[in-house]
């Protein structure tokens, strides 16, 4: 099996943040940049994980996993943002009888109706003042 490969830039932060743990990302970045090194913020979070100056949670142990068991248990996996109605099938007040049906469509129209009236008045606003 190969051996790992070392990463310059890893080894440094890591170096970095063992001689001082209350390090900056900026002061490391700077200091990495005049070595020529690259360093990413990911990077400085995975040293400081390393070196347990940060509480991590072992690999497997987050928002897919969690999601994954809630789904599996017969929960919704996906939580809908604010705002957003359930997922079902049934839409609220709608039965599926001719009824209901008929007094959608009735309100639908009265909705359209104060709209268009809406729109009217706004456009007959808009004519006088732009007259």
């Amino acid at each position: 099996m190969a051996a790992k490969k070392s990463n310059p830039a890893m080894d440094f932060i890591v170096d970095s943040l063992k001689s001082n743990r209350n390090a900056k990302y900026g002061d490391i970045a700077a200091a990495a940049a005049k070595k020529r090194l690259k360093i990413y913020p990911i990077m400085f979070g995975r040293a400081q994980a390393l070196l347990g100056i940060v509480k991590s949670s072992p690999r497997g142990q987050g928002k897919a996993a969690r999601a994954a068991r809630q789904k599996a248990s017969g929960g919704s996996a996906v939580k809908r943002g604010p705002g957003r109605p359930r997922k079902t099938a049934a839409v609220a007040g709608f039965d599926g009888t001719l009824e209901s049906i008929v007094a959608a469509v009735k309100s639908s129209e009265q909705a359209k109706a104060r709209y268009r009236s809406a729109l009217e008045k706004i456009q007959s606003i808009l004519a006088d003042a732009l007259a």
